[in-house]
């Protein structure tokens, strides 16, 4: 799998004046590392408040209907899950005006996203589950002791032409072995993805290739409550959980 390794300038300028280009390199499939698309102590300071806040409430699981709270839950390969994972993830909605500030940190991504799927920039941003797709910036902590995610496909979507991950973590200081990968098919070679990453680079990819989370760490004791392993932040444009032809969930393979 071919690796781009680029600055975000040169990322922007494919995205806005080489369209067609760049997405025939993600279906080829090639992988973009995008370098300092954000500044790594912007991002320590989300991870760092976001961990404080599920330290200090409990978690709980709520379907995506109008009404739905922010919230993080403990995934522990529940058996009804789409994709089994052992993480504790966190879920901010566009929604709230509390997360205004937070959604404009990352509108840069929702304005590719949008770009690439005929919108204007802020389409979805503000909407509720009852209009069908809303916008939610999702953290993900895998932790020390086995956190992962199994190896699956996430749906490609007008809206979803890019899987656009913010790296969140240093492999070697947060965590030590596991991690993201990619492949081209089932059976081909794991292609590691966070090695060649710092905190505040953009990974780029496609969705419809296998991808997961290697156990991270899984000799040492299971422990969430320590700001360890590791991180990622997806700014995503996603379906609610009312019915509707285009709800397309994830599927592990």
């Amino acid at each position: 799998m071919k690796l781009n390794v680029i600055s975000k300038k040169e990322f922007e300028g494919l995205v806005y004046n080489e369209t067609d280009e760049l997405l025939s390199q993600i279906d080829k499939p090639e992988v973009f590392i995008v370098k300092k698309f954000y500044k790594d102590k912007d991002i320590l300071e989300i991870r760092n408040a976001t961990f404080q806040w599920g330290l200090n409430t409990e978690p709980s699981w709520h379907p995506c209907f109008d009404g739905i709270p922010d919230y993080h839950r403990i995934h522990d390969d529940n058996p009804q899950a789409y994709v089994k994972s052992k993480m504790h993830a966190f879920y901010y909605h566009g929604f709230y005006k509390e997360n205004s500030k937070l959604f404009a940190f990352f509108s840069e991504i929702f304005k590719i996203k949008n770009f690439l799927a005929g919108y204007p920039e802020n389409t979805f941003i503000n909407n509720i589950p009852s209009q069908g797709q809303i916008a939610r910036v999702n953290l993900h902590n895998y932790p020390i002791g086995g956190g992962h995610q199994r190896e699956h496909i996430d749906p490609v979507s007008k809206f979803a032409k890019l899987q656009t991950i913010v790296q969140a973590s240093v492999i070697g200081e947060d965590y030590f072995t596991g991690g993201l990968y990619a492949r081209v098919h089932k059976n081909a070679e794991k292609f590691y993805i966070d090695p060649y990453t710092e905190i505040g680079d953009l990974m780029v990819l496609s969705p419809g290739i296998p991808h997961a989370v290697e156990d991270i760490d899984p000799n040492v004791e299971w422990n969430w409550k320590i700001n360890k392993g590791r991180w990622m932040v997806l700014p995503i444009i996603i379906n609610s959980d009312y019915k509707s032809d285009t709800n397309i969930k994830p599927r592990q393979i």
